[in-house]
């Protein structure tokens, strides 16, 4: 057990020390005045031995050093007081056991250090300043698939996703020439089947070593979540599409957009024909696909319509209910009248099928156009798309209408 202790630095200190050992001792026998310093360069070997082996093998150097400076003084017929004899005995024991002590400690530590870093879930690093990594602990095998070898013989960056490798830089460069502050930051790994992983860090720079210490945690998982949750919040569950918030959101950065640009564009209100009686007559189920019909065939005629502009985008949500809303941005009322003719003939042309009975749905459209000469509140183009829907709605529905200005 003891011989898989001794790596081999350790078995190179001790054969410098029993080199060193035999030279001081030759050199005692030979030098006559100045044999009593010669002595005490014992405590070189004595230190290494220590240092290689810790307090017992330094203690046990010490003694020889006692041994063979006695011997050699003997020998050079140099004999020394009682006194002497202890003193030096007590100079070599206590060198070679308190250097062993402190170097017990040390790999004690270093011991305990290793065990966190090996045992961490977390992906634990030191990275130089030359931008490869200087070691890594297992997670980092564990969670990108890289061997160590493969992650110490690249530069970091290459693992990073292509999308982040710029501000990873900025990150690394600003971490370098900080004050040894800690840094967070996210970034994106790709492990070695090419899949995502999201990372968080947290990072100091050691400028005098030249050397980055840092713990990444992987939040690929709770990336996922929060990306679920904002797309939750912000899309109708039943249709899919967006809801009332987030086209709010959309149509107020359009209309800003609007103010400061001078383009405009064109609000559409449509709204199902008949949903109560779908609802009474063929059930709630029916009304639902109904609803998610009607959803599909606007958001897929939308994309077909070349409307996207530099604002906000063409959007299509549910309002609410059976109210559905269409963004057209830098469109004008003879575009905006030929969009909604279009999607009213869409939805006319996709009936439903139910229990075996053909249901044909039909949409009443409001329209309502902006422009920077006229270009209200969000909630007055709402109500004045609202208007000329219900003027659609009150001639028997299955058209559209625009709003007038005048």
């Amino acid at each position: 057990m003891f011989a898989r202790l001794i790596d081999g630095r350790r078995r190179e200190a001790i054969a410098a020390s029993a080199g060193l050992f035999v030279a001081i001792f030759v050199l005692r026998t030979t030098v006559g005045t100045l044999a009593d310093a010669i002595s005490f360069l014992y405590v070189i070997p004595v230190v290494i031995v220590a240092i290689a082996l810790g307090m017992r093998a330094g203690t046990v150097a010490g003694a020889v050093a006692f041994g063979l400076s006695s011997a050699s003084a003997l020998i050079a017929d140099q004999p020394t007081s009682t006194l002497g004899y202890f003193n030096r005995a007590m100079v070599f024991l206590f060198i070679g056991a308190l250097v062993g002590r402190f170097a017990d400690e040390l790999r004690s530590l270093e011991a305990e250090s290793n065990r966190f870093f090996d045992l961490s879930r977390d992906m634990i690093c030191i990275a130089g300043f030359d931008g490869y990594f200087k070691r890594v602990n297992p997670a980092f095998e564990q969670t990108l698939g890289y061997g160590s070898r493969e992650l110490l013989g690249r530069p970091f960056t290459e693992f990073v996703h292509p999308d982040d490798r710029i501000s990873t830089g900025e990150e690394a460069g600003a971490i370098a020439g900080g004050g040894g502050g800690t840094v967070q930051f996210q970034n994106r790994y790709l492990d070695k089947d090419g899949d995502v992983h999201w990372l968080e860090w947290a990072s100091v720079g050691i400028p005098g070593e030249d050397v980055i210490y840092a713990v990444a945690r992987d939040i690929t998982d709770r990336k996922v979540l929060e990306q679920e949750l904002e797309l939750l919040s912000r899309s109708d569950p039943l249709t899919g599409i967006f809801n009332r918030r987030r086209f709010d959101e959309a149509l107020e950065a359009q209309l800003a957009y609007a103010r400061r640009y001078g383009r405009g564009g064109a609000l559409l209100i449509a709204d199902l024909d008949r949903f109560k009686q779908i609802n009474d007559e063929f059930g709630h189920a029916a009304g639902d696909e109904a609803l998610r019909t009607v959803a599909r065939v606007l958001a897929a005629n939308l994309r077909q319509t070349d409307t996207l502009g530099r604002g906000a985008g063409g959007q299509v949500a549910r309002l609410g209910g059976d109210e559905f809303a269409l963004l057209l941005p830098e469109v004008d009322a003879a575009a905006a009248e030929a969009v909604a003719s279009r999607l009213v003939a869409a939805i006319a042309s996709e009936p439903l099928e139910i229990d075996g009975r053909e249901l044909k749905l039909g949409v009443s459209v409001g329209i309502a156009v902006f422009d920077e000469d006229g270009c209200p509140l969000a909630k007055d183009l709402l109500a004045a798309a609202d208007r000329a829907m219900y003027v659609v709605k009150a001639a028997g529905g299955g058209g559209a209408s625009i709003e007038s200005r005048s």
